[in-house]
């Protein structure tokens, strides 16, 4: 199974069930549960439910002990996780733990506190120290690792405020019984979680810590998963267009493996880091497009729902009749119990209406995701950043048009702020963002010299560091603020290279809108044709 053949795997572990004697679990009981084990392993792996639940019931009934039906246990914790019942799997998990002797209930500490005890309790250890921890031996300890190293994940969806103390878990039984393969997954949550409090540079030397015991504790079990929330706080430091191979990278660790979880949410955020970065949107809608098929195939709905946020995004910009598949029913019930992706649906909803220009939707999406925001992903995401620039620019806007500014003016002021921030740590990536919210503010302040000069340093950041679409984003809004203050020839000057920066980027439909806005005003300011337009490309 080294080579991700879990399809062809599962066919000689269904042979090999098949050629047992009748009273193999009797006479062959070693060799009965590891063929059952391995085979639910495979079947997890390839999105097949039905011949899981089936393996599963079968140790589960004939198991002599308890630690005998912990594998397939935590193979259905990991199937209920990636459908539409995620809360039942931490469930799950919590109990078998419980039955282990690890107690999870009762963590009452805040994030910042766990976060604090557990740096404290790291302090009395150099990094080297850390690395060379003995190995943990005791078979169902490590297994009990495995539980809590899957349940971090599903934690940090919909119990963001719980999965800082299974962090401090996970550490402080590798401190006392040796590392695991799952000790790393404690140190890079702790790197992100720090990351996400704002001291990214401490955070960025946890998950670099992480990614070194990963080879120290003699396997690669956990790599998908350190990859993948290692990545996005190495995002905040490195240049966004350099992380994309990471995630191949932790896509094909994950797989290895057989972690299902973590190779869908590489696919993921990979993608996600290809739109942020400005990749061109039909290369983005391609990739869209084979992990939806990748999601579908293994009944992965969350994950699945997620991605087609982002499809919706990408083939509305590029305008085009293809719809996203959609789930079952399960959606609805996604939607009502976990909150990081109804999230990200209204961030979805407030982004479309943004890009297109529809204040009222604006307004009405940021409100319910800011709404949401305050319980979702406890891990520091390269989203977080996404939806502060923009969520930061439709309060600024809003503040310029509606009754109660103050507030709004106060929200993208926070925006602002965080983008500062994390330009200190990265300025390639976050400079151009910083200086955009930077220029809308002083819009709002009535601060037009300055706010010209920051227009005009948000679009040369962003071309010199590669981010066409925010080129254009800066563009527009520029051409705006200078048609609102009469100056029609530079706003015009101004919409035509949007327009072409859009054009290079593939958003099509938005180039269409935005020249009808164009050409809505040309009777009142300049002559303009589509052909003037057109000529700008």
């Amino acid at each position: 199974m080294e080579m991700s053949d879990y399809e062809t795997a599962y066919s000689y572990f269904d042979s090999g069930i098949s050629f047992l004697s009748k009273k193999h679990w009797q006479k062959h009981y070693a060799l009965s549960l590891e063929l059952y084990s391995l085979a639910a392993k495979c079947a997890l792996t390839n999105g097949d439910h039905t011949s899981l639940e089936l393996l599963i019931a079968e140790v589960v009934a004939k198991a002599h002990f308890f630690e005998d039906k912990l594998d397939v246990l935590y193979f259905e914790t990991c199937a209920l996780a990636i459908s539409s019942r995620l809360p039942e799997s931490i469930e799950r998990g919590v109990e078998i733990l419980s039955k282990l002797g690890i107690e999870l209930r009762g963590g009452g500490s805040s994030m910042e506190a766990c976060v604090q005890e557990t740096k404290d309790l790291l302090s009395g250890y150099t990094d080297d120290e850390i690395l060379n921890t003995r190995r943990m031996t005791d078979s169902t300890m490590i297994m009990a690792m495995k539980f809590l190293g899957k349940m971090e994940t599903g934690m940090t969806q919909i119990m963001p405020k719980s999965a800082p103390h299974v962090m401090q878990r996970i550490i402080q039984l590798s401190l006392s019984h040796g590392m695991s393969p799952v000790s790393p997954i404690g140190f890079v949550h702790l790197g992100s979680y720090i990351a996400k409090l704002g001291d990214i540079n401490e955070g960025y030397h946890y998950v670099k810590l992480a990614r070194s015991l990963v080879d120290n504790v003699g396997s690669r079990e956990s790599a998908g998963e350190v990859i993948c929330f290692g990545t996005p706080v190495r995002a905040y430091v490195e240049p966004l267009q350099a992380t994309f191979e990471y995630h191949d990278e932790g896509y094909a660790a994950a797989l290895a493996s057989g972690d299902i979880i973590q190779a869908a949410l590489n696919i993921s955020l990979k993608i996600l880091n290809m739109f942020f970065a400005g990749v061109n949107l039909q290369t983005t809608r391609e990739k869209c497009a084979e992990a939806v098929n990748f999601l579908d195939e293994r009944k992965m709905v969350i994950f699945m729902m997620n991605q087609q946020c982002l499809q919706k995004f990408v083939l509305k910009l590029i305008g085009t009749d293809e719809m996203p598949k959609y789930t079952s029913a399960e959606e609805e019930n996604i939607l009502a119990t976990n909150n990081s992706v109804r999230t990200s649906n209204y961030f979805q909803g407030a982004f479309t209406s943004f890009m297109f220009r529809s204040y009222d939707d604006s307004k009405h999406y940021a409100e319910k995701y800011l709404d949401c925001i305050g319980n979702t992903w406890a891990n520091l995401l390269l989203q977080h950043a996404f939806h502060a620039i923009y969520i930061g620019l439709i309060s600024f806007w809003v503040a310029r048009k509606s009754g109660d500014g103050q507030q709004w003016h106060e929200r993208g002021k926070r925006s602002k702020l965080a983008l500062k921030k994390w330009a200190e740590s990265s300025q390639w990536t976050f400079e151009n963002k910083w200086y955009l919210l930077e220029a809308e503010e002083l819009y709002c302040n009535n601060d037009f010299d300055a706010a010209k000069t920051y227009y005009e340093k948000a679009i040369a950041a962003a071309k010199s560091h590669k981010f066409v679409h925010e080129e254009a984003l800066a563009c527009e809004l520029a051409g705006y603020f200078h048609l609102e203050q009469g100056e029609t020839e530079k706003a015009t000057e101004l919409f035509f290279l949007a327009h072409e920066k859009y054009h290079e980027w593939g958003a099509f439909e938005k180039c269409n809108s935005l020249f009808k806005f164009v050409e809505g005003i040309r009777t009142l300011y300049l002559p303009l044709t589509r052909a003037d337009v057109d000529g700008r490309k």
